[in-house]
């Protein structure tokens, strides 16, 4: 994930062309301690910057124990006034997919979005459709892209016996080769199907799906900045999204700085 450094210091969203207010930065810097600490948080983390029409909606993980159980996201506008993302439910979810996918969020926290109106019969009384809350839209929208693009490189995390995924203590890095490979990474939630045989130190490392086996092939783009020596990995299925490493050094992370919309067209733009 990107520590707040990696955002104001080292640069690597900037190194894109996205970077954060000396505001914002000098916010996430003084309020992520007292995030941290008013909730237990062993960490808390920049996880990136969703774009509205009228503004901008900054977001923040916080992390228990573990990077799969008890991660929690927080968002605000100003650096500093945190509010919790409630987990979205199913009903949640099923409500975002009948908007139109090319909806931008309207950067007012008090907007919401009347449903389309379902079709009645001629004797059925009209109902009036449902509203989503935008920030019900931002709570669906930062779960769908942490689900499916959070990534990190090879043997970063550990699996312990009671299924805590945490950072491992032993990694120092993976080389030049290996970060510009897909193969070099792994979906942080996305776990391989259990195998009992395995031996238990190979369980503790092997035990997530290689980004190598997202589809469409091609759709993760990796360059090497010869400046900074970090290598950043795009991922086309969500414009915005991106995840770094530094070969040879156990520094990584991962951001996003998008509106939100996934690439209905990938598919067409790999052919």
């Amino acid at each position: 994930m990107a520590h707040v450094s990696a955002v104001t210091k080292v640069g690597i969203p900037a190194s894109t062309g996205n970077v954060l207010s000396i505001a914002h930065a000098a916010g996430l810097q003084s309020s992520f301690p007292l995030l941290a600490k008013r909730n237990k948080f062993s960490k808390v983390l920049f996880f990136g910057r969703i774009t509205g029409k009228a503004g901008d909606y900054l977001i923040a993980m916080g992390l228990e124990d573990s990077w799969l159980a008890g991660k929690k996201f927080f968002w605000c506008q100003d650096g500093v006034s945190w509010g919790e993302l409630q987990k979205p439910t199913a009903e949640d979810k099923a409500n975002c997919a009948k908007l139109p996918a090319n909806m931008m969020l309207s950067g007012d926290p008090s907007t919401q979005v009347t449903l389309p109106a379902e079709p009645v019969g001629e004797e059925e009384e009209e109902v009036e459709p449902p509203k989503v809350d935008e920030i019900v839209r931002l709570a669906v929208i930062v779960e769908a892209i942490d689900a499916e693009a959070a990534m990190a490189p090879v043997g970063a995390l550990s699996q312990s016996s009671t299924g805590a995924v945490t950072d491992n203590r032993a990694y120092t890095g993976i080389d030049k080769p290996m970060a510009m490979s897909s193969a070099g990474y792994v979906f942080i939630n996305k776990s391989k199907p259990k195998d009992a045989l395995a031996p238990t130190a190979k369980k503790a490392l092997d035990f997530l799906v290689s980004c190598d086996e997202l589809v469409p092939k091609g759709a993760l783009c990796p360059t090497f900045d010869e400046a900074s020596g970090c290598v950043a990995v795009r991922n086309l299925v969500w414009p915005g999204f991106l995840a770094y490493t530094f070969p040879g050094s156990n520094y990584w992370g991962y951001c996003y700085f998008g509106t939100g919309e996934k690439n209905a067209d990938i598919a067409f733009m790999l052919h």
